[in-house]
């Protein structure tokens, strides 16, 4: 019969890998799981995870099955210490899926028939998401409204461009930010290549509202003044709707996109440049 309980060290391991490895972490669980099957609070985490990696489907159906599962084991439920974490845990995994589902209506109303659950991050962001999915909102004037809200409202691409100059190395302005583009990186026209490859599946769903996206394009920018090879760009999830883009740590184990190819383009365009030069000095063509 295999172990009820659960293994501390084991489960850790499969969490530490979600943000930096999360198809490894996956493996991880489903070991982890078929050891370990009635840890309910690892399985839950699994569920956050399959969302994270757009598995939709699988961590619907994980989440059914955990629900129907601990509505009759009664050990578990007597334990309040760990029944309490793992009630935060299922909530977060149920506002993740009615989200990635299209139930605005269902979490709308979750979210106003429980008031505690103000006490999960960026809640507050999700109930007006759901407001302006649901056709609430109407506002003649937004200029109350924070960068985030106004974007949920009514996207501007001319004031996502403005947001992320805090990224960038200005002419004549000081900027302190820890995550730095490199001053000569043509953002427009790396912003343009990446537009073509969003949305698409090499996106993570790393919050409630966001989808993650990873570009390597070598020396792009500083992360607390270390040189790196990375771009990370999230967007409303399942949308083109851009909230910000800026240099990140080189993260080689997260699905991402190359486009170092811009640079072999641009090598490429040199020489033919350079050769053209020397032919009309050559011939003292001006």
């Amino acid at each position: 019969m295999k172990n009820r309980y659960f293994n501390e060290t084991a489960f850790q391991y499969a969490i530490d890998l979600m943000e930096t490895n999360p198809y490894q972490s996956k493996e991880r669980f489903e070991d982890y799981l078929d050891k370990y099957p009635n840890d309910y609070y690892a399985r839950i985490y699994y569920v956050i995870l399959l969302t994270r990696i757009h598995l939709f489907n699988e961590a619907r159906d994980e989440y059914n099955s955990i629900v129907n599962d601990v509505n009759i084991d009664n050990y578990f439920l007597s334990d309040a210490n760990r029944l309490k974490g793992f009630k935060y845990n299922l909530l977060i995994a149920r506002i993740k899926l009615l989200i990635v589902f299209g139930k605005y209506k269902e979490l709308y109303t979750l979210i106003e028939k429980n008031k505690n659950i103000y006490d999960i991050g960026d809640i507050v962001a999700v109930r007006f998401f759901c407001k302006e999915k649901l056709g609430y909102l109407n506002y003649e004037n937004t200029d109350h409204l924070t960068y985030r809200f106004k974007q949920i409202y009514d996207y501007s691409e001319e004031a996502f461009l403005e947001h992320i100059k805090k990224h960038q190395v200005i002419d004549g302005e000081e900027n302190t930010s820890t995550s730095l583009f490199v001053p000569d990186l043509d953002i427009k026209k790396v912003l343009e290549e990446i537009k073509k490859y969003i949305p698409s599946n090499k996106a993570l769903y790393t919050g409630f509202l966001d989808d993650t996206y990873y570009f390597k394009y070598d020396n792009c920018g500083r992360v607390h003044g270390k040189l790196t090879n990375f771009i990370k760009v999230a967007t409303f999830y399942g949308s083109e709707n851009f909230i910000t883009m800026c240099p990140d740590y080189n993260q080689e184990n997260l699905p991402y996109v190359d486009l170092n190819y811009l640079k072999d383009n641009e090598n490429i365009n040199v020489k033919r440049l350079s050769q053209i030069d020397k032919f009309n000095r050559r011939f003292n063509r001006k």
